[in-house]
């Protein structure tokens, strides 16, 4: 990634009906949440795996109904106090991680909720980022631009070079159609056209994956 020309995005999205953070907003807006990071955690299944943080003064309520929402798998609670609990939660993945994926664009975590929408701040060059708004608004996507410059932040490329084969698996999966939402190929499909196992194909792309998303201040 060419440091020069990198710029950041600030934008704030709402998260689809259908996913708990929204119901969570609806039932108790005065919720405070942070995403520490969000990855994938069942490429096959299309499940991601997130670790928040909440305040609230109700969170016994809290964690029952995100527990009981249709759209969470799991949920691990790794700290709790009278007022705050962190926890890793595993549900459906939306379709923003495959279009972050997909356009090459890094994002600055944590990422603060508010009322239902996350602001995220995305990182990469102004080509990128355009490519990713307009995908957003292909996909009918809610989102709004707060702004757009220079990034302040020094990106090192070997913090997020992929080795060659890397690439060439990365490649072959956004051109396959496997990020596409509906998926295009499943990736016991994309594993025997790359000639790999599903399992090491799984392992592979979460490590691509974690490069291509994550961002680490410097």
């Amino acid at each position: 990634m060419d440091t020069s020309r990198s710029s950041l995005a600030r934008i704030k999205i709402r998260f689809p009906d259908q996913i708990w953070i929204s119901e969570i907003f609806k039932n108790f807006p005065d919720i405070k949440m942070e995403i520490s990071y969000f990855l994938p955690y069942d490429l096959e299944k299309s499940i991601g795996n997130s670790l928040i943080e909440i305040l609230h003064y109700d969170i016994d309520s809290i964690i029952v109904e995100i527990r009981n929402h249709p759209s969470v798998f799991e949920l691990s609670v790794l700290e709790k106090e009278e007022n705050k609990v962190k926890f890793n939660v595993k549900t459906e993945d939306p379709y923003l991680l495959y279009a972050i994926i997909k356009c090459g664009v890094l994002i600055d975590f944590p990422v603060r909720v508010e009322d239902g929408f996350a602001y995220w701040r995305l990182i990469s060059s102004r080509e990128r980022i355009d490519q990713l708004l307009t995908l957003f608004e292909e996909k009918n996507i809610n989102f709004e631009l707060l702004r757009i410059g220079l990034s302040p932040y020094i990106i090192e490329d070997d913090k997020n070079k992929l080795t060659y084969d890397e690439s060439n698996i990365l490649d072959k999966a956004i051109s396959s159609g496997f990020f596409e939402i509906p998926r295009k190929i499943s990736l016991e499909e994309l594993a025997n056209e790359l000639g790999k196992s599903k399992s090491a194909l799984s392992v592979m792309l979460r490590k691509i994956i974690k490069k291509k998303v994550l961002f680490e201040k410097q």
